[in-house]
């Protein structure tokens, strides 16, 4: 009995999810505070699709770039190596499942390149998750930040975020 009980209830969060996100974009501030907070007790799964890199040149040798992902004390996830590219083309989705959503966590997206002398840090992204939890879906390009980054350009990733209802398929 349970096990129904949990399927029915996992129904209900999959239906209740986009229709909260929705609201929050659509409804007067004095409704937001409560669907905030709904949203913020149901479960979820987070999906993160690192699509590509620009500008990511180094100074010595070619870039074999690779993305590492984090969050909390979960195992890191990570992309392919793209060889002898400054601008990656990654389009991978990783995807992390939560029985309530992670209040106050953040993703940790740190940009490597590959080569014959070990690992070259090329920058990193923080990103907090609340936001994403309540817009439904939080995308664009970010600036990867790097303490040795003298050069003055501009490295950055572009990266789709989606928070959405977990599904019985999902087999997790």
């Amino acid at each position: 009995m349970n096990e129904d009980i949990a399927k029915a209830q996992a129904l209900i969060a999959a239906e209740a999810i986009p229709i909260l996100q929705l609201l929050m974009k659509t409804c007067p501030p004095s409704f937001h505070e409560r669907a905030d907070s709904l949203l913020h007790c149901l479960p979820g799964c987070l999906t993160v699709t690192i699509k590509r890199g620009n500008n990511l040149k180094q100074t010595m040798g070619s870039t074999n770039a690779f993305c590492r992902l984090k969050i909390g004390n979960g195992p890191p996830r990570q992309t392919k190596v793209v060889n002898h590219s400054t601008c990656p083309e990654w389009k991978e989705g990783f995807t992390w499942a939560f029985d309530v959503p992670p209040k106050g966590q953040k993703l940790y997206i740190l940009c490597k390149s590959k080569n014959t002398f070990g690992k070259t840090t090329l920058g990193r992204v923080t990103i907090q998750i609340d936001k994403v939890v309540t817009e439904g879906v939080y995308s664009g390009f970010f600036s990867l930040n790097h303490d040795g980054n003298r050069d003055g350009s501009s490295r950055t990733l572009e990266i789709e975020i989606i928070w959405s209802n977990r599904t019985s398929s999902d087999g997790m």
